[in-house]
């Protein structure tokens, strides 16, 4: 096979993948919708659109040779043939082989024209044979189950004890039209351009901006040094200047909206993963969904795929209750997931995710806080409630009552904090207690070019994006308060809290002014509901620039988000607001708890007890010399049994424990220690090779605080937990 014929082959395939995605998600969105229960009318609409994608994916694999997708294709398009012809009802267990299945196609469309295959000859055959099966009993009452197949348990991991008959809705208006999916793939006024080659076009065209700002910058060197000289020179570099900027202004706007993509092609797939959480945390929910058609940059989408499932996951999990839960509290048993997307002003979007749970408890926050040394209890006492709802987007704060592997680690919407911030966008946080939770997220329409405002610091230059600025504002000294040793101004008779920018940087600033000089320049900068000023040394302009980002061996310089290029060729770093604002907060808050509790924390952390009870001699020594090298002092038990009497004759501050153990083992100890009254509060984490759903259920169920898979086992993970739990 020659070069040419491999390249078209490539094009070929990569085709195939966009197209097949399109067909996948317009099928999960009929299924979505067939689990309903619709009109009849409606019902019959959906079998047909769904079939007609199912038939068009099969050909289209068949086209490129993908023959397993093409088998796959073909036992579902039966599936929708007997529908069409009302010889096949759908029953719950109907739906999971279904989406199992479409959750199989995912893996084969992700692998296809590579070397690997997940997906084992084996596996796709009794796949099949469970579509085959599901097709022969189509005598049975929609209301009749069969027990759950054992590969869709296998391929969905989750066990079979799920609620029967659970009705999770998914209502998507504006997203998904009548006839939207099949105008998709034959609309004759579009055509698809690699994202490769118009990230290139736009990058050369996002050059000229510094063209522009090189322009400008001998514009305004010549009206200054040639007031009287060179006036017809000057006058056509303006009418120049005005001419260019226009046609780079328009060719920006141009090539932008050829990036933008609706984000209901983020948003689709949201339905699908609350269906699945839902029955992994047997929980009823239903999703709607608003503002899909509206666009923004396909890389800023691209980029919200990991925050939009923390943020779903985390409603699912800690906001909606169980519907036992809700009953008891008043509410529907089907919880709600809201998403409405709507624009700002035309230049931002405003993206909020809502739940109507149980909402956030301030005082487990402020506590979490409190104990992870983000907070000290003097500061805590002062805070609002929006103040408090921010601090679950900081690392390690967490209120979930059970640590494992892979959540209550407080990481998750701290990461969501830090992937927004890092667009350009902002997120807050609103709660009501037994009403829901709500995450408010701003993004920019579009990446790249961005304005900010020039400031110098001594002979340094920085630039604030001007997004984050509220206000520019010149101070006098009188104007300057002190408030508990910190610094403050009024501002609309509100206190603002005064930082010196550079003192944040590091940044060598001049002395301290007198009452008689002349008024500090300042800027108010706001994020997240935080307020701060921050004094300069000068404030210059406004600058459009490209934002560059910082390459090896500085990747991450802290407060820095990049760098640009001004009109006269200097370099200026941009400031990464997030990490400015966090630094700013809370310098002065970690220096006042070290000088008033820092040595009376070290005298604590040597005098805390942690009994370990562990049946293996090799385990036992390494986790005890993980936690003596902490600080901690370490008692050992060899079993659950002889650890239960040494707690009843001394008192210790944590347990940690092996699950399989001889005489008792760790599921019993655990709930040994929450029935007795005084040991009732003492924290335990389970440190075992024990790693199911249905043994972490097992070990929450008995009252443990952690559970850590010793397969996935860090020293620091166990010290974090650690130190979060005492």
């Amino acid at each position: 096979m020659d070069k040419k014929q491999e390249a078209f082959l490539r094009e070929l395939l990569a085709d195939f993948k966009m197209e097949a995605g399109e067909h996948q998600q317009a099928i999960i969105h009929g299924l979505l919708e067939l689990e309903k229960k619709p009109p009849l009318i409606q019902y019959t609409e959906l079998i047909e659109t769904t079939f007609r994608e199912v038939h068009s994916l099969k050909g289209a694999a068949r086209a490129v040779n993908l023959l397993d997708i093409e088998r796959l294709c073909q036992s579902v398009e039966s599936v929708f043939h007997q529908l069409k012809q009302g010889s096949l009802q759908l029953t719950s267990v109907s739906f999971d082989i279904l989406y199992s299945a479409m959750d199989t196609l995912t893996v084969m469309l992700s692998e296809s024209g590579e070397n690997i295959k997940s997906i084992s000859p084996g596996i796709l055959a009794k796949l099949i044979k469970e579509v085959e099966t599901m097709r022969q009993t189509s005598g049975m009452p929609s209301k009749m189950e069969f027990p759950l197949p054992p590969l869709v348990a296998e391929l969905k991991n989750t066990d079979n004890k799920k609620p029967e008959d659970a009705e999770i809705a998914a209502v998507i208006p504006n997203d998904f039209p009548k006839g939207a999916v099949s105008e998709l793939k034959t609309a004759k006024d579009t055509v698809r351009v690699s994202t490769a080659k118009l990230d290139s076009l736009l990058r050369q065209a996002e050059e000229f901006i510094s063209v522009k700002a090189t322009m400008a910058y001998f514009i305004n060197e010549l009206e200054l040094n040639h007031q009287n000289n060179h006036h017809n020179l000057f006058k056509e570099l303006d009418l120049f200047y005005g001419a260019m900027s226009r046609m780079i202004d328009d060719l920006l706007h141009d090539i932008r909206t050829t990036l933008l993509h609706p984000f209901s092609s983020l948003l689709s797939v949201v339905p699908k993963i609350v269906r699945d959480l839902g029955q992994e945390f047997h929980k009823e929910i239903k999703t709607t969904i608003n503002g899909g058609e509206i666009e923004i940059d396909g890389r800023i989408l691209e980029e919200m795929k990991d925050p939009l499932i923390h943020l779903i996951r985390n409603c699912v999990d800690h906001g909606i209750e169980t519907p036992m839960e809700r009953r008891e509290r008043g509410k529907p048993d089907s919880g709600s997931v809201n998403i409405s997307v709507k624009l700002d002003s035309g230049k931002n979007v405003e993206l909020l995710i809502e739940d109507d749970g149980a909402g956030i408890d301030t005082s487990k926050v402020i506590a979490a806080a409190i104990k992870s040394g983000f907070l000290s209890s003097d500061s805590a006492a002062g805070m609002t409630d929006k103040e408090v709802f921010q601090l679950i987007l900081k690392s390690g704060i967490s209120t979930s009552p059970f640590i494992t592997d892979i959540s209550g680690r407080g990481l998750g919407l701290a990461i969501v904090a830090e992937k927004i911030a890092k667009l350009g966008g902002n997120i807050e946080v609103d709660s009501t207690p037994g009403k829901g939770t709500r995450f408010k997220i701003g993004l920019p329409v579009t990446l790249a070019t961005f304005k900010g405002i020039l400031v110098r610091l001594g002979a340094q230059f920085f630039i604030i994006p001007t997004n984050s600025v509220e206000k520019a504002i010149r101070i006098r000294q009188p104007e300057i308060i002190s408030v508990e040793s910190k610094q403050m101004i009024l501002l609309n008779n509100e206190s603002v809290a005064l930082v010196r920018l550079g003192d944040v940087l590091g940044v060598p600033v001049r002395k301290a002014r007198k009452n008689d000089e002349p008024p500090i320049p300042g800027l108010i900068i706001s994020m997240s509901g935080k307020r701060i000023a921050f004094m300069v040394d000068e404030i210059l302009d406004e600058q459009e620039g490209l934002v560059k980002e910082l390459g090896a061996p500085l990747i991450h310089v802290k407060n820095i988000a990049g760098v640009t290029i001004l009109g006269s060729g200097m370099v200026v770093p941009i400031l990464h607001i997030g990490e400015l604002m966090d630094e700013a907060i809370h310098a002065a808050t970690r220096l006042e708890v070290m000088d008033s509790a820092g040595q009376e924390e070290k005298v604590q952390l040597s005098q805390q007890v942690i009994l370990i009870a562990e049946d293996s001699i090799t385990s036992r020594s390494l986790l005890r010399n993980i936690l003596e090298s902490a600080g901690y002092m370490v008692k050992t038990a060899v079993d659950g049994f002889e650890a239960f009497q040494f707690l009843q004759k001394e008192a210790v501050d944590l347990v940690v424990s092996d699950v399989e153990m001889p005489r008792m083992n760790g599921f019993e100890l655990t709930a040994r220690i929450r029935e007795h009254v005084e040991m009732a509060e003492i924290p335990v984490i389970l440190v075992t090779a024990l790693d199911t759903a249905d043994d972490r259920k097992k070990g929450m169920e008995a009252g443990a605080n952690a559970y850590i898979i010793k397969s996935d086992f860090e020293q620091s993970n166990l010290v974090e937990t650690v130190h979060r739990l005492i």
